[in-house]
């Protein structure tokens, strides 16, 4: 799923407390992100019988979406993560965490199994082939997928999110506005990039927005 296997299984955060994952460490703009993004999640998922959250993380989502829809399945690859979001699952009946990858969703879950799929908090710019995802989250979903990613035009909010959470950024190609954290590269996004990958994976844009003025929010579907 990630470009790197031990980023999240680093001392530094297995040990401590790792503020990327924690809003109120956040800038105030990515604060306003992540309130828009459950407002909209919220909104767009209420009453699905399956809904999929891939790079599950340390559950966020979970107290916010499993009391509105029949069932909530995360998945993730990163044993910190599983080990968080199960923590936080374990009030939930309906929600089931899975140690898994995004590229081999379909090998596990039959064609539209999931009424949505999530793929949030930039998870999608930190994968390595991002066609194949895009086409294995179109298997396995009947409805709509929702991504949110870094939007292209933030490179000085950007650092600014990454010294307030103690991440250190190595290098930046400011060209192409990819950020080098830790020996993996975290991509960021225009809707036309997301426009491209979508065509590719056959699914097409059916609405995006702009989140806190830092995060792109799409919407796909076949």
């Amino acid at each position: 799923m990630s470009n790197s296997d031990n980023f999240f299984e680093s001392t530094t955060y297995k040990d401590g407390i790792f503020k990327g994952l924690l809003p109120e460490y956040y800038p105030q703009k990515y604060q306003d992100y992540i309130n828009e993004e459950v407002a909209l999640l919220k909104s767009k998922t209420k009453g699905a019988s399956r809904v999929l959250e891939t790079g599950i993380g340390i559950g966020r989502l979970i107290p916010e979406l499993a009391p509105q829809v029949g069932e909530l399945i995360g998945i993730d690859n990163s044993q910190f993560m599983l080990g968080k979001s199960k923590s936080v699952a374990q009030n939930y009946s309906n929600v089931q965490i899975i140690e898994g990858e995004i590229e081999h969703l379909s090998d596990t879950y039959p064609e539209d199994y999931f009424d949505f799929s999530l793929c949030v908090w930039n998870t999608f710019g930190n994968i390595t082939d991002q066609v194949s995802a895009l086409k294995e989250l179109a298997k396995v979903t009947s409805k709509s997928v929702f991504i949110t990613v870094f939007h292209k035009g933030n490179i000085k909010e950007r650092i600014e999110f990454y010294k307030n959470v103690d991440v250190e950024v190595i290098d930046i190609d400011r060209e192409n506005e990819i950020f080098y954290l830790n020996g993996y590269k975290s991509m960021t996004f225009n809707i036309e990039d997301i426009q491209k990958l979508a065509k590719q994976s056959g699914l097409k844009v059916v609405d995006s927005k702009i989140l806190g003025g830092v995060i792109l929010w799409v919407e796909l579907s076949k």
